[in-house]
């Protein structure tokens, strides 16, 4: 059998360490677990990284360059500003179904991160670095009147932040009545609503039907 190259070698670890970490935790995990699942020794494990933090660090900084990749992609394809927006929206990779598989590493790591630095640190770095990625499209659409201006860009990119966050974090429980109640289109229709400038919304709001009073 041809030995696997060592970039193949390495992609595969990642893959591995992506199905391991999610399922399992960073903790949870073994160097010798890693080695297994890939099918090899440790040693030959330790010829790629130098311990399981240099493998969870790389991994999370794959994820992070994955993530901003692919919406830079879509985001090209874009016609206008409002169009820009509904494909900054739901590129989300939190809420869209192909980045939620990647995305569980770093949803199961930041339920351990509160009380291990090393874990923590990563982690800070990918939200601020999604964080300033967003932050400076928000900045963009309001320029071009596509986003509200009575809000700053970074709280906005915040709150984008928490809301994915906490869909990704829920969504994987299957509590009764959240998927009909949330699916990511109501869902992004509604942070569409939230970030669109205040006239906008003003109209919606005009176009609801009036809620019945009772009796």
């Amino acid at each position: 059998m041809a030995r696997m190259r060592a970039a193949d070698r390495r992609r595969q670890l990642l893959e591995v360490a992506a199905e391991l970490f999610s399922a399992r935790g960073y903790r949870g995990t073994t160097t010798a677990e890693l080695a297994r699942a890939a099918g090899i020794t440790e040693p030959i494990l330790y010829r790629h990284f130098k311990n399981k933090l240099d493998l969870f660090v790389t991994l999370i900084d794959e994820v992070g360059r994955e993530v901003t990749r692919g919406w830079e992609a879509a985001l090209r394809q874009a016609k206008s500003p409002t169009d820009r927006l509904r494909v900054l929206l739901a590129g989300n990779p939190a809420t869209h179904e192909r980045g939620r598989s990647v995305y569980r590493v770093i949803f199961q790591a930041m339920t351990e991160a509160e009380n291990d630095r090393e874990i923590a640190k990563p982690i800070k770095k990918h939200l601020a670095t999604l964080h300033g990625f967003l932050k400076d499209e928000l900045a963009e659409l309001q320029k071009a009147g596509a986003v509200r201006k009575d809000e700053p860009a970074p709280a906005l990119a915040w709150m984008l932040m928490h809301v994915a966050i906490g869909y990704g974090l829920s969504s994987p429980l299957k509590v009764p009545g959240h998927a009909a109640a949330m699916n990511r289109k109501s869902m992004q229709r509604l942070i569409e609503e939230l970030v669109a400038p205040v006239a906008d919304q003003n109209e919606t709001s005009r176009k609801k039907p009036a809620e019945k009073k009772s009796e």
